[in-house]
């Protein structure tokens, strides 16, 4: 009984006026856009709506001519000329994002002087720890450079900001050499010793 109640249902369903094309048969077959994969009739509400209008224009003439894109002025101009695109038109279509979501913005660099720093930091009674900043300027790992130095001084080594490692210990007298003979890019100009400071 539940079966033909549904049955009836659907077919009323169908036949009510006001709900669809009386002409329409189901399953309905929607035709999906290849360029942006949504129904044509989406197609307008895409970034770029002109190629997928081209691509319909090119592939399914007969349905372009029936649907009312918009007006005339946002139709999509014939290209008169044979062969491919301008190399301006394809530079543009290369910086334009594809897809949706926001594009990823590419900051650019700073130019920041290539100076280390290091310094030494007070803890608790005589202990101390060492400061190395500004590794990163010379494009030196700081993960290895973090091994290094734990392996070298027999101690423990962080990298805890962008651009400074922390090493347990005072060692403001060694890393200098340490430093160069590791990494000769590193001229002695260009290490400066803050000596003690605060946190």
């Amino acid at each position: 009984m539940a079966t033909t109640e549904m049955e009836s249902c659907s077919s009323e369903c169908r036949s009510e006026p006001g709900t669809g094309d009386g002409d329409s048969k189901y399953p309905l077959k929607v035709l999906y856009c290849g360029v942006c994969s949504l129904p044509t009739e989406y197609c307008e509400y895409m970034p770029e709506p002109a190629k997928c209008r081209q691509w319909l224009e090119k592939n399914f003439p007969d349905v372009f001519a029936r649907m009312t894109v918009g007006p005339a002025e946002k139709a999509p101009k014939r290209e008169t000329s044979t062969g491919d695109a301008p190399p301006a038109v394809e530079e543009e279509e290369k910086k334009k994002q594809k897809r949706g979501g926001r594009g990823q913005i590419k900051q650019k660099k700073k130019t920041v002087p290539q100076k280390v720093t290091i310094a030494k930091i007070p803890r608790a009674k005589k202990k101390y720890v060492t400061r190395v900043c500004g590794l990163a300027t010379f494009d030196i790992d700081l993960k290895e450079a973090q091994r290094f130095f734990a392996q070298k001084f027999s101690c423990g080594a962080s990298v805890t900001a962008e651009d400074e490692i922390i090493i347990q210990g005072d060692f403001t007298d060694d890393i200098i050499d340490v430093i160069q003979e590791k990494w000769p890019e590193v001229d002695d100009d260009s290490i400066d010793d803050l000596g003690e400071v605060k946190k």
